[in-house]
């Protein structure tokens, strides 16, 4: 779900022409960096003079005029855009802006839609223009509506969910600075400016209240548990055809009756998390381009992946990805493996080949269109989502567990975008493939399926904005009663979802459910989000069992299938652009069945401090 962002815009007498998106406005900061451990950065600003972009539409967001010149009446005129190309833009006349503080100037804070974390929520489309300063988007045309999920990169606001997605190039011209850490955005090495790296920076610190984590599976009442991570990378540009992108990233973990930390990616010594060279350019009238080394991959529904929100390190992979973008329809082919961060020695991450994620996603933007009196865009998305899992057991009966690899085929379509103030997502998945017990035990083939749907009313005119809507989802399950050689029905999603989608807490995944409720999101100040939902959760198949995760399943064989019923609220304050805190709050309340089964009701609570630059 997005929020929709006021802000006051300002026309100029500027003629230019320019890559999209093009930022603008400049505002003096002032930084300090508190050097430790963990490489806290700590930012805050002054007040200054401050400008914004003009109202123009969302893909053609022009530069706005330094307020000390004058002001010019001046005609119009713009071109469509399209994917990497240029266009062309002479605003109207320009008006001089106010003059306004840094903690109640909410026009040059980023939308809360672009918070990385943010990625997993329930996906919409924010079409009110936003100013191109707080947006460094690629040159993705239509794709970078809202901001730019449809891209397949992730959410591209001011920051991104992968770093190496903002394009920070329009900083060539001075005037487009917001803040003194924008000298770190784009350093030259060249006349042309085409030659230049961007650093990149963040610390990000969670802190978790489990009254019963696991529904008390993990027998620790209560757990306390909180990690840590930071991480700085260099995107460097060789002309505008190629890139290097590298990255480093540490995480730690600590806490009181903590549980979970096993595995390598709470607890990780400093590694590389990404380094890969990018190749661009024009073929066939699109934006092409291939990929080969480690990186991250976002390019699924956040039903199926989300590249998670709560580890310490998140997922990252090796291998190879190539795309294309035309004005209306953008393909991304892949074939990558999950990075083994086991090890824990210091830079000794591995090429892994256990997990592996392959396969092709394509997106469709039908032409944009008004409806009841709103910009509309709605994208149609098909893709084939090939895993191969050397370690996927199978639950069984008595609470145990029947240990095998899997692969599995899934194909799929989403239609998602917004219909006037109709906000919407809806997805379907079939699953294919098979499981080998281990120990060249019998193999099964796999039938599976995945119903995936958000649809709300965006009132835009009540204050906050509010987004009121539901959530269902039919997810299927397995039959634990059948034969070693019978098909399974439990639909697979190994590379966990986001938090944010459906469950806060994590103690229930994507696999054997149906579940349904209200979603709400308002925005109480410009600066500030809420989210709220209630679903109400059952197993699809009372044969299966409930999951943590796609391949993590608890030992609770309940003989009903209403499972739990979980409120739960998110509140986000942007403070700066650099800093970003939230709450989470949840309350599980686990089924009479479940209770009878051993589980039990509780309380998680989380929060969480972001600092970026």
């Amino acid at each position: 779900m997005t929020v929709i962002t006021e802000y006051i815009s300002t026309r100029q007498t500027f003629t230019r022409t320019h890559l999209l998106p093009h930022p603008t406005a400049t505002m003096p900061m002032r930084a300090c960096m508190l050097a430790s451990g963990s490489a806290l950065f700590c930012l805050w600003a002054a007040p200054a003079l401050a400008e914004t972009a003009p109202n123009a539409a969302y893909l053609h967001l022009p530069h706005t005029q330094p307020a000390t010149q004058q002001s010019v009446p001046a005609t119009a005129s713009t071109t469509t855009p399209v994917a990497g190309t240029r266009i062309t833009i002479t605003p109207a006349s320009a008006t001089q802006p106010p003059q306004s503080g840094f903690w109640d100037n909410s026009r040059l804070l980023p939308p809360l839609t672009s918070r990385p974390e943010a990625y997993g929520q329930p996906q919409s489309l924010e079409l009110k223009p936003l100013p191109t300063s707080l947006l460094h988007q690629g040159p993705w045309g239509v794709f970078n509506a809202n901001t730019g999920a449809a891209a397949g990169f992730g959410t591209v606001g001011y920051y991104a969910v992968s770093r190496w997605a903002e394009d920070w190039s329009s900083l060539r011209d001075k005037r487009n600075r917001l803040d003194i850490m924008d000298s770190l955005k784009y350093i030259p090495f060249n006349t042309n400016g085409d030659i230049y790296l961007t650093l990149s920076g963040n610390f990000r610190q969670h802190n978790f209240y489990d009254q019963r984590a696991g529904f008390g599976a993990t027998k620790k009442d209560p757990a306390y548990r909180n990690n840590y991570r930071w991480n700085v990378g260099a995107d460097l540009h060789l002309g505008e055809h190629v890139r290097l992108y590298g990255e480093l990233m540490s995480g730690q973990a600590a806490g009181v009756n903590y549980y979970g930390y096993a595995g390598g990616r709470w607890r990780s010594r400093l590694d590389a998390q990404q380094a890969f060279v990018e190749v661009r350019g024009r073929v066939l009238n699109a934006t092409v381009g291939g990929m080969a080394g480690r990186m991250t991959f976002l390019d699924a529904p956040p039903y199926f992946t989300a590249g998670s929100v709560y580890p310490s390190i998140p997922y990252s992979w090796n291998g190879l990805r190539g795309y294309a973008f035309w004005k209306n329809f953008r393909i991304d082919g892949f074939y990558l493996t999950l990075t083994n961060n086991a090890p824990s020695a210091m830079f000794h991450d591995q090429v892994g080949w256990n997990s592996r994620l392959f396969g092709a996603y394509t997106s469709y933007a039908v032409p944009s269109f008004k409806f009841m009196g709103r910009n509309s865009q709605i994208f149609v998305d098909t893709f084939y989502l090939g895993t191969i899992l050397s370690n996927s057991p199978l639950p069984s009966l008595g609470g145990g567990s029947i240990a095998g690899s899997t692969h599995r085929d899934t194909p799929g379509t989403r239609i998602w975008g917004n219909a006037g103030p109709l906000e919407f997502s809806v997805g379907a998945m079939w699953q294919g493939g098979e499981f080998r017990a281990a120990k060249s035990g019998p193999t099964r083939p796999v039938s599976a399926y995945a119903i995936d749907a958000t649809l709300s009313w965006r009132f835009a005119k009540w204050p906050g904005h509010p987004a009121i809507g539901i959530q269902v989802d039919d997810v299927s399950g397995g039959n634990m009663h059948k034969g070693q050689t019978s098909s399974w029905g439990s639909f697979l999603s190994p590379f966990v979802p986001s938090a944010y989608y459906l469950d806060m807490s994590t103690y229930i995944g994507q696999s054997n459910i149906i579940d349904v409720g209200p979603i709400a999101t308002i925005a109480p100040t410009p600066n500030t989000t809420l989210l709220l939902k209630v679903p109400a959760v059952w197993r699809n198949s009372r044969e299966d069992a409930i999951y943590a995760s796609g391949t993590a399943f608890y030992a609770y064989r309940p003989h009903g299938a209403y499972t739990a019923t979980m409120p739960q609220a998110s509140f986000t304050w942007r403070a700066t652009r650099h800093i970003t805190l939230s709450l989470d709050g949840e309350y599980i309340f686990a089924s009479h069945s479940m209770i009878e089964a051993g589980a039990s009701s509780g309380a998680f609570v989380q929060s969480n401090l972001e600092l970026t630059f």
